[in-house]
């Protein structure tokens, strides 16, 4: 995809997300790399009033199911390779999703939707 179309596939995946204060964190990159496993590569801005923990979750965009991709992740770190364990083999269409710590409800940033096939699994 071109970056263009990735810029706005971003901008139109958070558009419904509340505008935040200065506390966010942002995706700068996001990459889906198809290797034996696949793995996913997210990079991630902030500034001195971000929170200095988040969590990753993997949304499933029919069944608006989420699926902890890690736990816990530390602001400062500002990339991070994920694998696709949480999953169980459910393959479909998914984003990232950055959150506050341990709750899903407060997202802070999505990436833009991709698919999980079930070549990714093995």
């Amino acid at each position: 995809m071109a970056p263009v179309a990735e810029e706005i596939n971003a901008a139109g995946s958070n558009a419904d997300l509340e505008r935040r204060g200065n506390d966010g964190i942002a995706i700068t990159e996001f990459q889906v790399k198809r290797w034996n496993p696949t793995v996913i590569k997210v990079k991630w801005s902030h500034h001195r009033r971000s929170p200095h923990k988040f969590t990753i979750w993997f949304r499933n965009v029919k069944t608006q199911e989420y699926y902890k991709a890690r736990d816990t992740v530390w602001t400062n770190d500002g990339y991070i390779k994920l694998r696709l364990h949480s999953l169980h083999h459910k393959k479909g269409k998914y984003q990232v999703v950055l959150t506050k710590w341990g709750d899903y409800y407060d997202v802070y940033a999505r990436s833009s939707t991709f698919h999980i096939w079930s070549s990714d699994f093995n």
